[in-house]
């Protein structure tokens, strides 16, 4: 039986040389270039996020500077550095943990030491990991050795958080951004490195896998190591998602659908076999953001392949979903998810609260935010440029049914309007019909306007012109109708309830004195609706002198 333990895949392939080293082609480059021409600073800041290979090219840097054959800039691995310096045994390259070592004793002893020359190679080097941890008492103690270091000595910092160094520090230093690795860079070395082991993976699953790992190449090993100890030498897209939690693609696609469309009922049976299947509910809340996320980017992105690290054919599927959305549903979707995750990690009920985000989004009348109200009127729009108009309104309690049954014969009598005796009356009819269903979404949707409309006359003429007269001890209740917002939104609601578009036009029955809803017609107008738009209508009372 073998003595040796196991290595986790990261630490067994980690890198060697420096074209080993996946997805910082900018930086490779540069520090090769500067080990053949032999132009090597004596003070280096890695900085980027976690699994990007800081530390893994600062060992290879160390290797390619001590090495005694060095090929193209990459270290030979054959010579006796390398071979010290592969095995770890080697004196002239020092790993210090600023998080655990981040007192002054610790860096004056550093300082010390850096007098001493290197063992076998030509340069002792110092990696120092997370230095961002050091206190501040320590980064003036290391200012003075790393400004004006001995010649033999290297120092290589590296942290994900270098907003937090000093600038004594930053500018003694050759700063490298690690940039998040792409996925398809992910998925090629993965599937390399399942090759060389043996292991069948299938390619969705890589992605997945990729996917998931957001950029760190750390991390995506640890999860397929994860994997292949799950499930053997073949690894399916099914066994990472049961090991990650989470739906498939397809589901996915199902879920923004659904969303799209606004069928909360369906959406409810998908949460439900969600749970069922035992996934996690945050870890899928999580996907389907970066779902809406990439839908988003398709729609308001000309070029949006450059921005989607996806395949060709999921690429296809979502310019399809994106066609089917507005921008505003998806920006919505985007706010009220990510609202529901920052809420769900304290939460001891997520299911409920992913429902109740999903309702959100499908409903935008039951809000009175802006975003809410620009959503509804995309889909709105979206109606219109199909040619469907779905008819939301329920038959008001004064009779109504008869007109909710009959809604073409309704239109058509309004809009076509009759001489005779017999047909006017069924025009009067059928108009307190549809203000009857008018005043009831009203009531439902916007309270305060409904107060306003609630004792109003209602009329449609010829032209498609919706007349409402007001007695004349409400004309302020005919100003705030003829508010711009208030006036469109009682336009599309007699459009939902008719099926066609109308325009409103209030007017002072007694005196017949008719209202633009632009400005009033005397300087009292103008006091009145600057009021309203400064304080707003509820806390605006006219009284008669």
């Amino acid at each position: 039986m073998s003595s040796l333990a196991y290595t986790a895949l990261y630490r067994q392939w980690r890198p060697e040389t420096f074209d080993e080293v996946v997805g910082q082609d900018a930086t490779v480059r540069i520090l090769k270039n500067q080990i053949r021409s032999n132009r090597i600073a004596h003070a280096y800041l890695f900085c980027g996020s976690r699994g990007t290979g800081k530390t893994s090219t600062a060992k290879v840097f160390a290797k390619a500077v001590n090495c005694m054959n060095p090929i193209d800039g990459n270290p030979c691995l054959k010579c006796e550095a390398c071979q010290k310096l592969s095995t770890g045994s080697s004196m002239d390259i020092i790993e210090i943990d600023a998080a655990s070592n981040n007192g002054v004793d610790e860096i004056r002893e550093l300082r010390d030491k850096v007098k001493y020359p290197p063992v076998v190679g030509r340069y002792k080097v110092y990696i120092i990991d997370e230095v961002h941890m050091l206190s501040t008492g320590a980064f003036n103690a290391l200012l003075k050795t790393l400004e004006e270091p001995p010649e033999h000595i290297i120092f290589i910092l590296a942290t994900t958080e270098p907003h937090r160094l000093p600038a004594t520090i930053l500018s003694r230093c050759q700063r490298f951004n690690f940039k998040r690795i792409a996925n398809k860079s992910i998925v090629s070395r993965m599937a390399d490195i399942a090759s060389r082991m043996g292991v069948q993976v299938e390619m969705e699953a890589l992605y997945t896998i990729a996917r998931w790992a957001e950029g760190s190449m750390r991390d995506a090993l640890s999860l397929l190591d994860q994997c292949i100890g799950f499930c053997g030498d073949t690894v399916s897209n099914e066994d990472v998602l049961a090991v990650l939690g989470t739906a498939d693609q397809g589901f996915v696609f199902a879920v923004a659908d659904n969303i799209i469309e606004g069928n909360v009922a369906e959406l409810f049976y998908q949460v439900e076999q969600l749970i069922n299947d035992g996934r996690d509910v945050s870890v899928f809340l999580k996907d389907l953001i970066n779902h809406m996320r990439n839908l988003l980017v398709v729609k308001v992105c000309n070029d949006a392949m450059q921005l989607l690290d996806v395949g060709e054919d999921t690429f296809k599927a979502y310019v399809q979903q994106a066609k089917k959305a507005s921008q505003e549903r998806l920006t919505r979707a985007i706010d009220v998810l990510c609202s529901a995750d920052s809420e769900m990690r304290w939460s001891s009920q997520p299911r409920i609260l992913l429902e109740m985000a999903l309702v959100k989004i499908c409903r935008p009348e039951q809000e009175v935010t802006l975003d809410a109200l620009l959503d509804r009127v995309a889909k709105l729009e979206q109606q219109i440029e199909s040619g469907v108009v779905v008819k939301q309104a329920s038959p008001s309690k004064k009779g109504n049914t008869r007109a909710a049954n009959k809604p073409q014969a309704v239109e058509k009598n309004i809009v076509t309007g009759s001489k005779g005796e017999e047909k006017s009356d069924n025009h009067n009819e059928d108009a307190a019909c549809v203000w009857g269903e008018v005043l009831e979404v009203i009531k439902k949707e916007r309270i305060a306007l409904y107060g306003f409309l609630k004792d109003c006359g209602f009329s449609l003429d010829e032209k498609g012109m919706a007349v409402l007269s007001f007695s004349p001890d409400q004309q302020f209740f005919m100003e705030s109708i003829n508010r711009e917002e208030n006036r469109s939104f009682v336009e599309k609601v007699i459009e939902r309830v008719i099926g066609k578009q109308v325009k409103v036009r209030c007017v002072l029955a007694a005196q017949g004195h008719t209202s633009d809803g632009v400005k009033g017609n005397s300087q009292n107008d103008d006091i009145l609706e600057k009021a309203i738009d400064i304080f707003g209508a509820d806390f605006v009372e006219v009284v008669d002198d």
